[in-house]
């Protein structure tokens, strides 16, 4: 997605997700059910941004049995609508080791305190 290639995100990430995979956004909301609305939710953005700078820190995995939980903090520049933006936060995600892989179950994206 970070390449603003869109027709390339949907083969890319099929094979990442779980089928009822799910998105929560700031606040814990509700963003998205399913592979193939999670899969469109990173569609629009790219299709609706341009992504000027983008860096993650250091991915910590916390691990127990079939499960882990990755995070990882953010910083984006981007433009939407003719405006700038720069945001940062973390991202969460809970993995499944299922039929010797794993595949995102759970995100939220959390933004950073203020």
């Amino acid at each position: 997605w970070l390449k603003g290639k869109p027709e390339d995100i949907p083969a890319a990430m099929t094979g990442c997700m779980d089928p009822a995979m799910v998105i929560r956004g700031p606040n814990f909301q509700l963003m998205s059910v399913s592979r193939e609305k999670s899969i469109q939710s990173y569609l629009d953005f790219v299709q609706q941004a341009k992504v000027k700078q983008f860096s993650a820190g250091d991915t910590e995995v916390d691990l127990a049995g079939h499960t882990a939980v990755a995070h990882y903090s953010w910083t984006m520049t981007y433009e939407l609508g003719g405006q700038e933006y720069t945001e940062s936060g973390y991202d969460a995600f809970v993995l499944s080791r299922t039929d010797g892989r794993w595949v995102a179950v759970w995100r939220a994206l959390l933004p950073a305190s203020a």
